[in-house]
């Protein structure tokens, strides 16, 4: 005679859900797996209607793991923004660097010529570089005296200060996405936890 198993614990259905992936598993992996188990245990397969054959746990626990699921969704947008301008920050102090050094050979009265790189990056990001507001042109020559170097300096530390203030903010609501996604996920847990010791305790009861 073959055993008679209860229902899984809430570990049980994240070790099988890692073994199914290989090792990995997302937080949307995981509600998606504990749903699909309540449901059937509550005696609505998934192939029929879910909101008219779901028992009342399995569809709270589906509302939780949407929320989640838009969560996770938003939480990898927000670390790719801020990956990207923190690239963005990186780059742009190479480039300040080799304008300070072309600066260096300039005077008032004599100028240095704006390296191919650092065109480039003024023309990418749109930063001016007079006092006019002129934009690069990358495929120009452009020579410049020790004033107007520094003024292209100071504009272009002016867009990176303003970007700087943007990754910080977007840093701020990464935070925040995190900080729900976890609270989310943390409720799914205790929620699965709850519904299967409860299971086990009308099981022994019976």
């Amino acid at each position: 005679m073959s055993a008679v198993h209860g229902p899984k614990s809430a570990q049980q259905i994240r070790q099988d859900t890692v073994r199914e992936n290989g090792g990995q598993m997302t937080g949307q992996q995981m509600m998606k797996e504990s749903v699909k188990m309540i449901n059937s245990a509550a005696g609505a397969p998934m192939s029929q209607d879910f909101i008219d054959k779901a028992s009342i746990d399995a569809l709270m626990l589906a509302v939780m793991s949407e929320k989640a699921e838009i969560l996770e969704e938003t939480l990898r947008e927000q670390v790719q923004e801020v990956r990207t301008k923190n690239n963005k920050l990186k780059d742009a102090n190479k480039i300040m660097a080799k304008a300070r050094a072309a600066k260096k050979g300039s005077k008032e009265s004599s100028k240095t010529e704006m390296p191919q790189e650092v065109k480039e990056f003024f023309a990418k990001n749109d930063i001016s570089w007079g006092s006019g507001g002129g934009k690069i042109d990358p495929n120009q020559t452009h020579k410049l005296n020790s004033g107007e170097w520094d003024l292209a300096i100071e504009n272009m530390k002016g867009w990176t200060e303003s970007l700087t203030s943007s990754s910080q903010l977007d840093m701020t609501k990464l935070q925040s996405t995190s900080g729900k996604f976890n609270q989310t996920f943390e409720m799914m847990s205790q929620f699965i936890s709850k519904y299967y010791r409860t299971g086990d305790n009308i099981i022994k009861n019976i």
